[in-house]
């Protein structure tokens, strides 16, 4: 039973770990193909976080590898980051966090940060819980009791 649910559980994020790695992927021909830019641009548009996300990455002026089709810049780093965090991106709300800390590109706000911060730990608490039927049929093998 166990390896069942552990199969499933694989199984099931399997795809969603091949997406954000194609994903990245296209950011990164995106730093010399104006094609792979504009259909990165067309996936975070069609409200895809991932993809909103890593346009923020790579506006960043503190993210710097061989970018040719993007001018670097706080304003469009800061509007794909916010995308991101609305869409629940938590890589983005830590770097809105990062950003309202340090006062890069926004004047220095700890409360913000902190809000950010707590964002994105709310979303990585949610992606790393176990489905309940996956936690309970752990907890009925393994002795495990949920409270």
């Amino acid at each position: 039973m166990l390896r069942c649910v552990i199969f499933m559980l694989i199984g099931g994020l399997w795809p969603f770990a091949a997406l954000a790695q194609d994903l990245e992927s296209l950011r990164n021909r995106a730093e010399q193909d104006p094609a792979a830019l504009a259909r990165l641009q067309q996936a975070a548009s069609a409200r895809d976080a991932k993809a909103a996300f890593y346009l923020g990455t790579l506006y960043s002026p503190l993210i710097t590898r061989q970018e040719h089709t993007v001018v670097k810049g706080w304003p469009q780093t800061l509007h794909w980051y916010r995308q991101a965090a609305r869409l629940g991106c938590a890589r983005a709300d830590f770097d809105l966090g990062l950003v309202y800390e340090k006062g890069l590109g926004v004047a220095k706000n700890t409360q913000r940060a902190a809000m950010y911060f707590s964002q994105m730990a709310t979303i990585a608490r949610m992606e790393t819980a176990l489905p309940s039927s996956a936690g309970s049929a752990l907890g009925q093998r393994t002795g495990i009791h949920k409270d």
